[in-house]
């Protein structure tokens, strides 16, 4: 077990083979490499990717199709190949999410998901050529519908 001092959660204990894995880092925090999933039951559906080099960043993610139930995303031969995916039933999906201080105008960024290979734990974040999904999708009400 490790340890690391986190901005967000005071001290968080974690295995070395729960770190994933960003060799590009995420688009403007390309210096971010090793990151951590964090779940936190009175949190849920959202999780935080607690990054390793840099303990004050966290991303606020959220699995898309708790928003749009039936979400889904093509990845391209290169993702398969940069992620080693040889299995598409073991991929993570995930959708950034940004909290403004009006909790009411959340939105999830659904056309640029994260994709964790968790049979290895290599991640990226890919651009969806898909028009049905915005980069700033409100998510407030769709999640309060999938609570009904």
């Amino acid at each position: 077990m490790m340890d690391i001092k986190t901005k967000n959660f005071g001290l968080v204990s974690y295995n070395e083979e729960d770190v994933l894995h960003f060799e590009e880092g995420i688009p403007g925090f390309e210096g971010l490499k090793s990151f951590i999933l964090l779940s936190i039951e009175e949190f849920t559906p959202f999780k935080w990717l607690q990054s390793l080099d840099d303990t004050d960043i966290a991303f606020v993610i959220v699995d898309p199709k708790a928003i749009i139930k039936d979400y889904k995303v093509e990845l391209d031969e290169e993702t398969v190949k940069l992620l080693d995916i040889k299995d598409l039933n073991h991929i993570l999906v995930f959708a950034i999410v940004v909290i403004p201080s009006e909790i009411e105008k959340m939105t999830a960024n659904l056309k640029a998901p994260i994709i964790i290979n968790a049979e290895n734990n290599k991640g990226m974040q890919i651009l969806l050529d898909n028009d049905d999904y915005m980069i700033k999708h409100p998510i407030l009400k769709e999640l309060k519908n999938a609570d009904t």
